[in-house]
């Protein structure tokens, strides 16, 4: 009896530092997610491409 509560125990254990360490890699990863959004773009609009036509003011 005591044999299957130490083999649940150490089961629980192992799940839970697997599942830690699962987080630790998700957080890293998203991070890293963050940082190259942040630095492939500054702005919220796209400038315009050099084949778009640009506004010209109406007179």
């Amino acid at each position: 009896m005591v044999s299957y509560l130490l083999a649940l125990a150490l089961g629980l254990m192992g799940v839970y530092a697997l599942r830690d360490g699962l987080l630790i890699l998700q957080n890293r990863r998203d991070e890293h997610q963050r940082q190259a959004q942040a630095n492939a773009s500054g702005y919220i609009i796209p400038k315009n491409g050099e084949q778009c036509k640009s506004f010209e003011r109406a007179s």
